[in-house]
């Protein structure tokens, strides 16, 4: 399924995130675009079902919903301090 591999992306770029800054991550903000085809609920629904059981299950992930632009974008990811 699509959102399926784009979930399996966005966590592989997590994990290089993390060995990149040696920091665990807390938080990503997103956004999805209305006209992209993944509304919020679906892409969570997708998100859950591929992190059960894994560390990523207790993720912070805030989504806004932008008119136009890109289908999904990480805006902004916070990390443990």
């Amino acid at each position: 399924m699509h959102e399926t591999h784009i979930v399996g992306n966005i966590l592989r770029y997590l994990e290089d995130e993390e060995k990149r800054s040696s920091k665990s991550v807390k938080k990503i903000c997103m956004s999805l675009s209305q006209f992209g085809g993944i509304s919020k609920g679906h892409f969570l629904e997708h998100y859950k079902e591929k992190t059960l059981g894994t560390k990523w299950e207790t993720l912070d992930i805030e989504i806004k919903e932008i008119t136009f632009g890109p289908e999904i974008e990480i805006t902004r990811i916070e990390y443990v301090i």
